[in-house]
């Protein structure tokens, strides 16, 4: 315990520095103006809808009388009135009369071939259907979008969201250490049920930080083996290269617990033990007073600290973030649970 203590005050010193690093850098970055003023994000409502996106609500169409209606009822064909006869003259009408059938003749003659040409292609040519001009006829739907404005498709809704992780380095050219800026993805899964066991489900962060070529993943669940002392068990698996520049991981000293990024971790009460290279396993204590405080961090908490010691006995420290979806991952493990 006392070399626990010691290596945890260790990263607590280092913890402080990134933190203090990570401030100075926060502030310079505040000091910076920013070209475009804020503005809000606000959903519109349904009044203000049309004047968002830049177009004018429809105007209601008054009723159209149907088609019957809107015809105009042909004329009835009057016969022409006879012409009365002038005495000492020729009527003006029945001399335009036959002076058009004379014209109309005259061009049947010399145009015959053609015209009875043209008359037949006519007669041949198809007529031309038109379709749904009937008011009774149903109208076809419209297809529905599947992808809307400000919606996210099927597939965005399954993937995973990756939060932020932040691999602070100690490094004796940089005082404040290095930071390496990777991802995590949370998830919850089942645990089949073997050895006598009953079947169970679990958290797990899968952590990745590309620069570095580190992977990592912890795998959080509730023990049911009755030999061992622990509330809790976390197992943490480290994916290195083979050039890795520590070397390896060597110790994990403990799992702590922070409200944010930049906070003071607060360690959960618990022992962590080497199994293999690049396995550990991390006991939370089985102590009511514990087990409530313990309990307590984990929910209340958005951010893990997970302090590493490298072969080269350097030291280093993994924040982890909760988010939205390591969040939603404890709710639903810790309800299965029945805590």
């Amino acid at each position: 315990m006392r070399g626990f203590r010691d290596v945890t005050a260790d990263v607590d010193d280092l913890g402080r520095a990134a933190a203090q690093a990570n401030r100075a850098a926060r502030k310079t970055y505040a000091n910076v103006p920013s070209p475009t003023p804020e503005f809000d994000r606000l959903e519109p409502s349904m009044e203000d809808r049309a004047e968002v996106f830049g177009y004018d609500e429809p105007a209601e169409e008054a009723p159209q009388p149907p088609p019957s209606r809107i015809r105009e009822p042909k004329a009835k064909k009057e016969k022409p009135p006879k012409p009365q006869r002038v005495r000492g003259g020729f009527p003006l009408k029945t001399a335009i009369i036959a002076g058009l059938l004379l014209i109309l003749i005259g061009a049947g003659l010399l145009a015959g071939p053609q015209l009875l040409q043209t008359v037949r292609g006519l007669g041949s040519s198809t007529t031309p259907v038109v379709v749904g001009t009937s008011k009774d006829a149903p109208l076809a739907p419209k297809p529905k979008i599947a992808d809307r404005v400000g919606q996210p498709s099927t597939s965005e809704q399954l993937a995973p969201v990756a939060q932020r992780v932040v691999l602070y380095d100690e490094d004796p050219a940089e005082p404040k250490g290095k930071q390496y800026v990777g991802t995590v993805v949370w998830r919850t899964e089942p645990i089949k049920a073997s050895g006598g066991k009953p079947a169970d489900i679990a958290v797990r962060a899968d952590i990745d930080i590309p620069e570095r070529k580190l992977k990592m993943s912890m795998s959080f669940r509730r023990n049911t083996d009755t030999s061992l002392p622990a509330s809790h068990t976390a197992e943490l698996t480290f994916v290195l290269p083979s050039d890795f520049a520590g070397g390896g991981v060597a110790n994990v000293p403990g799992v702590l617990m922070k409200s944010n990024e930049q906070a003071r971790g607060t360690p959960l009460a618990g022992l962590a033990v080497k199994v293999t290279d690049g396995f550990f396993l991390v006991g939370l204590s089985n102590v009511e007073s514990d087990r409530v405080r313990n309990l307590q961090l984990l929910k209340e908490r958005s951010w893990f600290d997970i302090p590493l010691v490298y072969s080269n006995q350097r030291r280093a420290i993994i924040a982890i973030e909760k988010g939205s979806p390591g969040e939603r991952a404890f709710n639903d493990a810790f309800a299965t649970w029945g805590e």
